[in-house]
């Protein structure tokens, strides 16, 4: 059983208005996209010289569910991660560094395990930017076997 053409899901309820209104927005509407693309591509496909042939849908419609799951993680994260925010917390802990005595030491404490929770933040979202990149071009590859194969 077939799943319906992607163009048929409502995407701004899987993956928030805001989010298709946002910078991975882009991404998921290329990866849908994508998926179109090839279920058209296998419907025109003639079954009796295609028997040897792998069908592809399966894969794109995985592949269009991973982008589906990390763009409002990454939206998420791009709007906790200010562009600044780790440039002004290291000015915030050499202000603090300067002074001395125990109020200061444990707002420099907390200060410095901020600094470590925002990169480590950072870290797991160019993970997750990583993630959706490969997602991205394994669609984008499918896609073009799947133009291919339809010609053969």
């Amino acid at each position: 059983m077939t799943r319906p053409a992607a163009g048929a899901r409502d995407l701004a309820a899987l993956v928030g208005s805001e989010t298709l209104a946002g910078r991975w927005g882009d991404a998921v509407k290329k990866a849908q996209d994508d998926r179109d693309a090839i279920a058209i591509a296998r419907g025109q496909r003639d079954p009796r010289t295609t028997l040897d042939t792998p069908d592809l849908l399966p894969t794109a419609d995985e592949l269009l569910e991973r982008v589906i799951a990390l763009a409002p993680t990454l939206h998420g994260l791009d709007g906790a991660l200010a562009p600044d925010a780790l440039r002004l917390l290291d000015e915030r802990i050499a202000r603090a560094t300067g002074s001395g005595g125990e109020v200061e030491a444990r707002s420099l404490a907390m200060l410095e395990h901020q600094r470590a929770t925002l990169r480590e933040l950072d870290t797991r979202r160019e993970l997750l930017v990583r993630k959706m990149e490969k997602a991205l071009l394994a669609l984008a590859r499918l896609r073009y076997e799947a133009k291919r194969l339809r010609g053969r």
